[in-house]
């Protein structure tokens, strides 16, 4: 039982520490993603922090399972490295003696998580989208930036090919402004300067040299196109409060597991649906044809062979009449194939979501089957060794992951296997180190360390070139 403690409390530091240094990377990356454009338009700073509370729930997420990982391979590094392991083993006790205590902690952990990603993540998610709609209503131009197609403004769309840092001016202008009906006005400006006017309650564009393309919507035949040196484009009712509105609307992400499976069980019920029709059409439509075919028989009854030109010409009709019923067939089979395969897609979509929450959360399990066996192997400890090793495990298990998603997307493999993939992978190289570590058949010093060693110097390198 000391044992068990001290290997436990062995932990806690490491897996702190990684955990907050992993965090830390992905909320600097998110800084400089997001929170620049909302920092630099004079949000309250209530609201940028809650922006950034709420996103650091995918944060977590993703940064639980590498810290373990990372704790794991440092702690049983620095033990495996000031010969406590060989102490241990002198004394009688097998290494998985002191994996076991571990596994129980990382089985707790991973329950936690999946808890967390299944209430927390979703809901956060979801108000995190809702708050940023908030703050499109009360500051549109958060969101205006270069290269982009910006759709925050109502019944405006807008593309900025580039914008001054220093001045704010916008040059490159493109307008696209719907109206009731008819196609869009189209303003095409070199540069534009924004203000708020009416106590923020519209956003003034001052154009500059461009020109107006507008289609005449009772008669399209009528196309204008106006020149102007300064023209202003007025977006009206943009609320300067801060106004919280509820969506009923969420995406997969936005989603607990509940309410993903009435989604499947929905795309499955429509699916079938489709199925059904598409049966009961094939067999009407062969009914039909078989009924025109002996009804337009190609030779007329009571006629002779040669034709004559009226019986070529009914002929030809009844061949027309059938193609065309064949071509009508073919058109509805493909709409209904096209819906079963829309609504296989949608049930693939949600059941991958479903699955990454439990493997994500899996993977905590994952990671101490590698990291502690890994870590004792190496005899070599700290936060070095920790994160060279790390990275590969990291970029193969999230490459597979999101390469999994993109195939069951595409229904090229099930969700199941696409989601479960990367522990499965994973977890038998673990248990392959795992029996290696009983058996003593690697060292740190080993040509199997060394290419691990170098996979995961390669991978700093093109993080640090590329990243």
């Amino acid at each position: 039982m000391i044992l068990v403690r001290y290997v436990l409390k062995e932990l806690i530091a490491p897996f702190l520490a990684s955990l907050f240094g992993i965090t830390f990377l992905f909320v600097v990356d998110f800084l400089v993603k997001i929170l620049d454009n909302v920092l630099s338009k004079g949000l309250p700073a209530s609201t940028v922090l809650e922006i950034f509370v709420l996103n650091l729930a995918w944060m977590l997420s993703l940064s639980i399972p590498m810290a373990v990982l990372v704790s794991c391979l440092m702690s049983f590094g620095r033990m495996s490295g000031d010969q406590e392991i060989t102490a241990v083993k002198a004394a009688g006790v097998s290494p998985l003696s002191l994996i076991r205590p571990v596994f129980v902690v990382g089985m707790l952990l991973s329950v936690l998580l999946m808890l967390f990603n299944n209430w927390v993540l979703p809901e956060a998610n979801h108000r995190s989208v809702e708050l940023m709609n908030a703050v499109s209503r009360k500051k549109p131009h958060v969101f205006i930036d270069a290269g982009k197609l910006i759709t925050q403004f109502p019944d405006v769309q807008l593309w900025v090919s580039r914008i001054d840092p220093s001045s704010g001016t916008l040059y490159g202008i493109q307008v696209f402004e719907q109206e009731f009906k008819g196609p869009p006005r189209i303003v095409y400006a070199d540069s534009a300067s924004m203000e708020y006017v009416d106590n923020g309650a519209t956003l003034m564009f001052k154009l500059r040299s461009g020109e107006t393309h507008v289609v005449d919507a009772d008669d399209p035949s009528n196309y204008f196109r106006i020149r102007f040196f300064a023209q202003d484009l007025a977006l009206k009712n943009v609320d300067d409060r801060l106004e919280r509105r509820s969506r009923s609307y969420r995406s997969d992400r936005e989603m607990p597991i509940e309410m993903m499976l009435d989604v499947v069980h929905d795309a499955d019920a429509r699916y079938d649906t489709a199925l059904i029709e598409a049966k009961e059409r094939r067999l009407s439509t062969l009914h039909e044809l078989r009924q025109r075919i002996t009804l337009d028989t190609i030779v007329p009854p009571g006629v002779k062979s040669p034709y004559t030109v009226d019986d070529t010409s009914k002929v030809r009709r009844s061949l027309s009449r059938i193609r065309m019923s064949e071509m009508s067939v073919l058109r509805t089979t493909e709409r209904l194939y096209n819906r079963m395969e829309t609504e296989k897609k949608r049930s693939a979509q949600y059941l991958v979501e479903i699955h990454k929450k439990f493997s994500t959360s899996a993977a905590c399990l994952v990671f101490i089957l590698i990291g502690a066996p890994l870590g004792i192997m190496a005899r070599k400890g700290g936060i070095g060794t920790g994160i060279i090793y790390s990275l590969a495990f990291f970029v193969i298990f999230w490459v597979c992951l999101i390469g999994g998603e993109n195939l069951a997307d595409r229904l090229i493999i099930s969700p199941e296997l696409a989601m479960w993939a990367p522990n499965i992978i994973i977890g038998a190289f673990g248990i392959f180190i795992t029996i290696a570590m009983i058996r003593d058949r690697f060292s740190g010093d080993s040509k199997f360390f060394r290419a691990i060693r170098m996979v995961g110097h390669l991978f700093t390198f093109i993080t640090k070139r590329f990243g």
